[in-house]
């Protein structure tokens, strides 16, 4: 019983991530828990504690009186901190994983082949439904939790939870479509950070690594701007 009540708060979790990712809501918008359990024809118990998962991904906030509501988009100064802090804990965990390169290599080529192949069936398809965005936006992480899978660092580990959360809120800024999305910058680049681990350049690929993280906050600075002035 208790296994099927945790799988339900997940679909509903999904459910509602969905609609956030797609713009349904504007920002501020109040989410009423048992609105969207009459909705989604649920209890309101599976509903809450989704809010409640999906508060601490900052994708949703709670306001006193008022309940739960559609977090704002990140601004330029919360991206800025988000990368600052991805590239401090993203360059600790490849350091540590440089101590058995071969194997941080094989995953991190695994990861990338993965990723390719979700960039040809986002090519094939002509248009970046939820679902080969969503595979998209996993595909990219994978390669980057690749590094945490070997640093072997609890703590790290711990940290990039609350880091990935908050770059899933940020990419709620890339839900427009294929202008909108890095998919092959970001793909180039993770190229150029795994051809310096096959060198086992150790400092290459952390200059790489924070390249790319640079890179990722210049586009998503660009992005909202150009949506603000839209």
């Amino acid at each position: 019983m208790a296994v099927r009540r945790q799988v339900l708060r997940a679909e509903v979790e999904e459910l509602i991530l969905q609609r956030l990712l797609e713009a349904r809501w504007p920002p501020g918008s109040r989410l009423s828990i048992d609105g969207l359990a009459r909705d989604l024809e649920v209890s309101p118990t599976p509903v809450r504690e989704a809010m409640v998962s999906l508060e601490r991904s900052g994708l949703v906030e709670y306001v006193a009186l008022r309940g739960y509501v559609v977090a704002p988009m990140l601004d330029a100064e919360q991206m800025t901190e988000l990368l600052d802090a991805r590239r401090v804990v993203e360059s600790a965990a490849l350091a540590r994983a440089f101590e058995d390169v071969d194997a941080l290599l094989a995953d991190l080529e695994q990861a990338h082949a993965a990723h390719g192949d979700v960039i040809a069936r986002i090519e094939a398809a002509g248009e970046v439904s939820y679902e080969l965005l969503q595979e998209h936006f996993h595909a990219d992480w994978a390669f980057h939790q690749t590094l945490f899978d070997h640093a072997g660092n609890r703590y790290l580990s711990t940290m990039v939870e609350t880091v990935r959360a908050h770059t899933h809120r940020m990419r709620q800024t890339w839900v427009g479509g294929p202008p909108a999305l890095d998919v092959h910058e970001a793909y180039a680049e993770h190229g150029r950070i795994l051809e310096k681990v096959r060198c086992h350049h150790h400092d290459g690929a952390l200059r790489a690594l924070v390249e790319h993280l640079d890179a990722v906050l210049e586009r998503s600075h660009a992005i909202a701007e150009a949506e603000q002035a839209g």
